[in-house]
């Protein structure tokens, strides 16, 4: 029997001791600044205004005086000085990769080996050399897909490249290739276990799956359980976004998300900028010791809660206790951010739409986004109309809804372009 609770992908940088990690995050700490204000004009140009210099930053208590990049100002940061806002230290062509987020807004990939760090992630998760995963991420435009399975191949995975959707040939193909372990959201798992339960297939008897590393969407400690107890899988969560990759992840204590060796995270109050202690609700903000792309202070828009007690795995960096909401009004559903920008674009690209509201909603684990259609015209509303506005906003967020017409005076919360009703455990 595969022992999948111990096991580190790097035991001495995961178990540094506290002064050693302290000494390792100021040395990185310098040099990521430093190459940030070399190569990266953007950084330069933030660090001038803000009148820091390089050398002024020899503490993590010294980047206060370094002003934030904002997750929410990307785009316009972008169309500002494209490609990337001036935040990139390479050109485009020394790139390995770049992928485009909604918004849009353009991610690069470094030439590095382990741009991401996912692989940490995975070993903690459980997944050990040798296992069959199913990788349900999308590889078209976004990251997600080839960032985990290019560390799944690192620690000696054999990855099946599925994508999202087909839920039937999903579970099929769980079967019959004796799948041990799942990367998705964790509501497509349990899509795809229902379905395969439908089909006859159940944990022991039909179907292998043992782990899965799940992410994109809050993750309920009910739904966790019934995982475990009703299906043998024992599901870990992780955090990360398309610009920094790893940001964080569950060890098999399952208490908290590991903050990874390899960045600096802070946690602030968005209000005034300045941290927040230990158990106190903040805004997560990040600096990336990455040649291609060194992001510094940059701000994601998760609201977290930090811890820095010892863990039982041995692991000896801090946690992010659990994700508890956004700063802004950009929601995630079903694993893709919807900015309230789409919603705006979504009622000019469609002429007979005077005003449209997305109402988010959570069903036995599974998103639902409603769009709320005001008309110019109330009698144009039709199915056909309708099928429009599904086709026009998946295009717009790659997310399908439903849409129910309304009249101007039934309008929710009208100064809200995306309303969040989910509700978690």
């Amino acid at each position: 029997m595969i022992d999948r609770t111990r096991g580190f992908y790097d035991e001495a940088l995961e178990t540094m001791p506290a002064a050693k990690r302290a000494q390792a995050q100021r040395e990185m700490l310098r040099a990521t600044v430093l190459h940030a204000y070399e190569h990266a004009p953007a950084t330069r140009k933030k660090m001038d205004d803000a009148g820091v210099r390089p050398g002024d930053v020899k503490e993590p208590s010294d980047l206060r005086r370094i002003p934030v990049t904002r997750k929410a100002d990307l785009k316009y940061i972008q169309k500002g000085e494209p490609p990337f806002g001036g935040l990139a230290a390479v050109p485009p062509r020394a790139m390995r990769r770049i992928y485009v987020s909604p918004g849009p807004t353009f991610d690069p990939e470094g030439r590095d080996a382990t741009h991401w760090r996912w692989e940490k992630p995975f070993v903690a998760a459980g997944f050990r050399e040798g296992d069959i995963v199913q990788n349900t991420f999308m590889y078209h435009f976004s990251p997600a897909g080839l960032m985990f399975d290019e560390a799944l191949q690192r620690i000696g995975c054999t990855v099946i490249p599925a994508g999202v959707g087909n839920t039937e040939l999903q579970a099929q193909v769980m079967k019959e290739l004796s799948v041990t372990g799942y990367v998705g959201t964790p509501s497509f798992l349990m899509t795809i276990l229902e379905k395969a339960k439908e089909m006859g297939y159940t944990s022991g008897d039909g179907l292998s799956l043992q782990v899965g590393l799940v992410t994109g969407e809050m993750f309920p400690e009910s739904l966790r359980a019934r995982f475990r107890d009703e299906f043998g899988v024992e599901a870990r969560q992780c955090y990360g976004t398309a610009d920094v990759g790893s940001l964080g992840y569950e060890c098999h204590v399952a208490k908290g998300m590991h903050v990874p060796d390899e960045i600096f995270l802070e946690l602030i109050d968005p209000a005034t900028g300045d941290p927040v202690p230990p158990g106190s609700i903040g805004e997560v903000v990040v600096t990336l010791p990455n040649r291609t792309y060194p992001l510094v202070r940059f701000a994601t828009g998760d609201l977290s809660i930090l811890s820095d007690d010892p863990c039982p795995c041995g692991r000896t960096s801090a946690r992010l206790l659990k994700l508890v909401g956004r700063v802004d009004q950009v929601t995630k559903i079903k694993g893709m951010f919807v900015h309230p920008e789409q919603v705006t674009q979504l009622a000019s690209k469609v002429a007979e739409v005077s005003s449209a509201q997305f109402v988010v909603t959570r069903t036995d684990h599974d998103d639902h986004m409603e769009m709320r259609i005001v008309l110019k015209d109330p009698a144009a509303a039709s199915d056909a109309l309708a099928d429009r506005i599904v086709e026009a906003a998946r295009g717009i967020t790659r997310l399908r809804g439903e849409v129910r017409f309304i009249a101007a005076n039934e309008v929710e919360e009208p100064e809200k372009k995306i309303i969040d009703k989910r509700k978690w455990d």
